[in-house]
């Protein structure tokens, strides 16, 4: 769904469908009430917003979601990030939250990475988001951090170790003083952890 004209909804589709055949797009909506309609009656495996602002109104669409089709992962695109809105949809539950200046492929890696179960914070939306002066940061160390960002763009294990020319295992046993030190039990609640400490 986009925040505009209807020849902005389509062509968002259409660059969608055009970058993978991996990605069905079911419906292309304009307008909130019709996006929850759609969702509420299709239930899609991710239902995506590019909006421009995280307002009143959007919130209270995410909050009937994440109660009506809680199976459903929603993933926002927002144009201008306001930090206590999007804190709020963080909140809520949704799975994926990037940034209007979003890189197409990078969005599209992200919705994939999504789709597996994880959250996907983009990097522009998480240092805007998520940076809370004054709390304890953790202590990660350089190879600690490559990691964690690495992860935060979406990007699955067996692609970090190949970049880090490191087998999946070690990967593995590098991860776990990872969720350790940001008290997380899985990838999604590191990124979260992170990105409050303002380490993404």
């Amino acid at each position: 769904m986009v925040e505009g004209s209807l020849l902005q909804a389509v062509a968002f589709g259409a660059l969608l469908r055009e970058i993978s055949s991996d990605i069905s797009v079911l419906t292309v909506v304009r307008g909130l009430d019709e996006y929850r309609r759609a969702v509420e009656a299709r239930v899609p495996d991710i239902a995506l917003l590019d909006v421009r602002s995280l307002h009143p109104m959007l919130l209270q669409v995410v909050r009937r979601l994440r109660e009506t089709v809680p199976t459903v992962k929603i993933v926002l695109v927002v144009g201008a990030i306001d930090p206590g809105g999007a804190r709020e949809v963080m909140r809520l539950g949704v799975s994926g939250l990037f940034s209007g200046e979003a890189d197409p492929r990078g969005l599209l890696r992200g919705l994939k990475v999504i789709g597996a179960g994880d959250v996907v914070i983009d990097g522009v939306a998480s240092g805007l988001v998520f940076r809370e002066p004054g709390g304890p940061v953790p202590e990660l160390t350089a190879h600690e951090l490559r990691i964690l960002r690495l992860v935060a763009r979406g990007m699955r294990n067996d692609e970090i170790a190949r970049q880090l020319a490191i087998s999946q295992s070690t990967l593995k046993r590098n991860l776990r003083p990872i969720l350790s030190k940001l008290d997380a039990t899985d990838r999604a609640g590191a990124l979260l952890a992170a990105a409050k400490a303002g380490l993404l």
